[in-house]
């Protein structure tokens, strides 16, 4: 266990559910995708995204952060390295009475250089991305550290470190190269 296990551990555990969200730099939008800053402190970040139905979020890297993405909810399919990393089927099961899906609280560890994307179904869904910086990079929206093919042109403009690619139309294959 790495000191980003420990500390992916740690914000589960112990952050209150309203989180830690700073009073600057609170909310920050890409596209329709709203990210919620949770905590950061040092080389230490953690967002929550808020992804709406029928979206594709198309592979790419993140060149100064190592994450461990976390399910909160809602129609997901991540992708990592090319291909699906949670059965379709498996993240509409309910795990109990509140209509949560058995894969709540699954993580996904995604290194510097590993592809990763996400096809979000009917009603959208929610995630955390809890990260560690690096390269001596302050922590900012991890969307702006980024190789790749973007959302689209606001996106685009909002890359900070990274090698964007602006694609005109995104298809179910940008996000999962490995499965179309």
């Amino acid at each position: 266990m790495d000191d980003l296990d420990k500390f992916c551990k740690w914000f589960l555990l112990n952050m209150p559910v309203v989180g830690a969200v700073p009073f600057e730099n609170a909310v920050t939008k890409i596209e329709d995708v709203t990210s919620v800053l949770m905590y950061r402190k040092d080389n230490f970040q953690v967002q929550m995204f808020i992804v709406p139905p029928h979206y594709i979020i198309p592979e790419h890297t993140h060149p100064n952060v190592d994450s461990i993405e976390v399910y909160m909810g809602g129609n997901i399919r991540f992708s990592h390295c090319g291909s699906f990393v949670n059965p379709e089927p498996d993240i509409q099961k309910d795990n109990t009475n509140l209509g949560c899906s058995k894969a709540r609280g699954k993580t996904i560890r995604v290194k510097p250089n590993d592809l990763h994307g996400g096809i979000f179904g009917e009603g959208g869904g929610v995630f955390l991305s809890v990260q560690k910086w690096l390269n001596d990079v302050k922590p900012h929206c991890v969307a702006a550290d980024y190789n790749g093919v973007v959302m689209g042109e606001d996106h685009l403009a909002k890359v900070v470190h990274g090698s964007p690619v602006l694609k005109q139309k995104l298809d179910n294959a940008d996000a999962a190269h490995k499965e179309f």
